[in-house]
């Protein structure tokens, strides 16, 4: 496993678990990310709209379900913060299950497609049955162009690996989404043709300066 590390909050600022974006219930259970993207939103502010999402420490499994709790009418549950959730893969796996047996609603994560190479295998099995969409930030239609965006640890080998991340996940998950932010220095139709050739639907994300 490559070495993470956690973001710094002031202590009196209290971090948010659980937040909403229309009918989306969004959680946020880590700061640690596998890679260092350059338009990443942590980097310009610690909110996201009125929710701190700088976390002091990482919350446990029963932290994370009372603020699950604390909403109600939400129509899907999404791993999404200021990290990357999978890094703490087995806590995800604990709560997805969870959230399937307690409130039978779709579950979708947001993730850099690092996992496979953080955790040295296969991981996308594990999800079948408790996750019904992952949604992969690819990026980037060529190695060199991820690398230079995402700053990732791994040098090309971290763009081939979310590329297999995508087409892996695209033969075993319901929905498999591969996004890109839109930037100047992104080809969105290459992307586009990448992401739909790994078998996974495309989708253009807004670039937030925070």
């Amino acid at each position: 496993m490559i070495p993470v590390v956690f973001l710094s909050i002031t202590p009196e600022i209290m971090p948010t678990l659980a937040y909403t974006i229309g009918n989306s219930l969004y959680l946020n259970i880590t700061n640690r990310c596998s890679n260092d993207c350059s338009f990443c939103i942590k980097y310009n502010s610690r909110t996201f709209g009125d929710d701190d999402l700088f976390l002091k420490t990482e919350p446990s499994f029963d932290e994370i379900m009372a603020a699950i709790a604390a909403f109600s009418d939400f129509e899907e549950v999404v791993f999404c913060g200021y990290g990357e959730s999978l890094i703490r893969l087995e806590m995800v796996k604990q709560v997805a299950a969870a959230i399937k047996q307690h409130y039978g609603t779709r579950v979708r994560i947001n993730t850099d497609g690092q996992a496979n190479l953080v955790h040295g295998r296969n991981i996308i099995p594990e999800l079948a049955g408790i996750i019904d969409c992952l949604s992969v930030s690819l990026n980037a239609s060529d190695a060199e162009t991820y690398m230079r965006l995402c700053n990732t640890p791994f040098g090309a080998a971290g763009f081939t690996a979310v590329c297999d991340f995508i087409r892996l996940a695209a033969a075993t998950i319901p929905e498999v989404i591969a996004s890109v932010v839109r930037l100047p220095s992104v080809d969105v139709e290459a992307c586009k043709a990448l992401a739909l050739s790994l078998g996974a639907s495309f989708r253009v994300r807004s670039y937030y300066g925070g």
